[in-house]
């Protein structure tokens, strides 16, 4: 998984992720400050530790599911329900990521220290 934190011309924080993750750098653009990084930080040791078996939190465009092992992120928009014809199907890459619980730590923290930092 790669990816790069950067400001935009109005100095907003701005997270991009390679394919297959692009979902992870809207949801860190959009949904995620420093609070909520230390928030879902406490959470991953909290899993690491045991003490938890899973976490899950619904945001504005998308759900994070976080388990003892990985983290997905899901946009809502992925729970409709629609007839496509034979040999078509939904373009959804973009809306949905996954990953081990102790890359999303890492993660998290690059942008806490980005955030913070910048």
């Amino acid at each position: 998984m790669e990816f790069e934190f950067f400001r935009d011309l109005n100095g907003h924080h701005r997270a991009r992720f390679s394919m297959g993750h692009e979902a992870m750098g809207q949801w860190l653009t959009d949904e995620v400050n420093v609070a909520e990084t230390t928030e879902l930080l406490t959470v991953i040791a909290k899993l690491t530790a045991g003490e938890l078996q899973e976490f899950k939190k619904n945001y504005a465009e998308c759900s994070l599911l976080l388990t003892q092992d990985e983290a997905e992120l899901s946009a809502h928009s992925l729970n409709f329900e629609s007839e496509l014809e034979d040999g078509m199907a939904y373009y959804d890459d973009e809306l949905y990521a996954g990953c081990g619980l102790d890359d999303l730590a890492r993660v998290l923290e690059q942008w806490q220290d980005f955030c913070t930092n910048q």
